[in-house]
């Protein structure tokens, strides 16, 4: 019964009077629709973000001015007390007037002065007809004294001295010390300028400190570098010895040997030495003080030796940790040969023994022994305990004295 009824929707002449009621909008439309929708949210957050940055900053600047005009609380933000999150480096004032760096301080003066008492050194050599050594001098007296290296002249057979201005000389041999690399020579000549000397134990680190020298030999003669006092009493080994030496960061070089380190008066506080300038490092020279320097000098002068320096009189080789082991042997000096009526020899030590203590201190190098003996002098008394087929032996004898340096022995 219900199906013989026709829908009012399905006559087209019923559909006209719903199409105000349900508009139709196309597809292109809807899509623009929905891009304007997006784009407003976007245009209002943007509007927000820059309403909240304005704001910060409006209520920022209100701060600071408040605080400026606060004295009480910019002073309780300037505390770093009061916030122990933040931590603040204080000024400290200049208190009275300093020297100039040393990069800016003007040594043109001294140098002018002091060039006059720093000479270059050649030694050639008799064997080969050749140059062997180059290096400074340091003139000491107006009558031809010059203090040097003894590395520069070990090796000559003819030494030649040539002055500031040129002109040269033929030198002899004084006197030479190993333990100190220090050697005193002599030109027959008069009126020279000699360096002025200063106090070395008063010297501080961070002083000015200046080197005059012919670093690479002659060519350079007379050349400057400048530093400062890096260290006043560096204990480097050399030669098995450990010396007391000044540390600075004036470039020492080859053919700097033996010429003089001035404080900034000009004076002589050290004799620098290349030999000891650690390779590979720069800024890093050394200098022996004038105050070791000057009795040594005055000794050979006088002498032609250092007198009372000890001398045991063997010569060793190191018995190394793992020939110890592989042999069965303790850990010490092997001695190759003992000086012929040497009071150690006269004492029982003979060629084969291995030292093991020196005056109660065990020793397994030759720095070692030296580092002790070096605390006595000739005349004085001391043990040493060896190691012989299986047993051990103790021996008490006299230090001799080491007139002639000592070079054919290790101590």
């Amino acid at each position: 019964m219900g199906f013989g009824k026709k829908d009012k929707f399905s006559e087209s002449s019923s559909y006209s009077q719903y199409s105000d009621v349900f508009p139709f909008k196309s597809y292109d439309e809807i899509l623009a629709a929905r891009k304007r929708a997006t784009n407003c949210k976007r245009g209002m957050a943007v509007i927000a973000a820059l309403a909240l940055i304005v704001l910060a900053v409006a209520f920022g600047l209100r701060g600071r001015l408040s605080s400026q005009n606060d004295p009480g609380q910019q002073g309780e933000t300037d505390d770093p007390s009061g916030d122990e999150s933040s931590f603040i480096l204080p000024v400290t004032e200049a208190k009275g007037e300093s020297d100039a760096l040393i990069l800016t301080y003007d040594v043109s003066a001294v140098v002018e002065s002091a060039s006059k008492s720093v000479v270059g050194i050649m030694a050639e050599s008799y064997s080969n007809f050749s140059t062997g050594n180059t290096g400074s001098g340091i003139i000491i007296s107006e009558d031809g004294y010059i203090v040097t290296n003894n590395h520069v002249i070990s090796d000559g057979d003819n030494i030649t001295v040539v002055l500031f201005d040129g002109s040269n000389f033929p030198a002899y041999l004084i006197g030479y010390d190993e333990l100190t690399d220090i050697a005193v020579l002599k030109v027959e000549t008069k009126d020279l300028t000699p360096a002025s000397f200063g106090d070395s134990s008063e010297i501080k680190a961070g002083e000015p400190a200046i080197a005059i020298g012919n670093p690479g030999g002659l060519d350079l003669q007379g050349t400057v570098t400048a530093g400062i006092i890096s260290a006043t009493d560096r204990k480097i080994t050399v030669d098995n010895n450990v010396m007391s030496l000044i540390q600075t960061d004036a470039s020492i070089n080859p053919g700097n040997s033996g010429g003089p380190l001035l404080d900034k008066y000009g004076r002589v506080i050290g004799v620098t030495s290349a030999k000891i300038t650690a390779d590979g490092y720069e800024g890093l020279g050394f200098a022996i003080p004038i105050n070791t320097v000057r009795p040594i000098v005055e000794q050979l002068i006088s002498d032609g030796y250092v007198s009372g320096r000890p001398l045991v009189g063997v010569s060793v080789r190191t018995v190394s940790q793992l020939a110890a082991a592989f042999y069965g042997l303790p850990r010490g000096l092997l001695v190759d040969a003992v000086a012929p009526s040497s009071s150690v020899a006269e004492a029982g030590l003979a060629p084969g023994d291995i030292i093991t203590h020196f005056n109660g201190s065990a020793v397994k190098s030759i720095s070692d022994v030296c580092a002790i003996r070096n605390q006595y002098k000739s005349g004085d008394t001391v043990s040493l305990s060896f190691y012989r087929s299986g047993a051990t032996y103790d021996i008490e004898f006299e230090l001799d004295e080491q007139k002639d340096n000592g070079s054919d022995y290790d101590f």
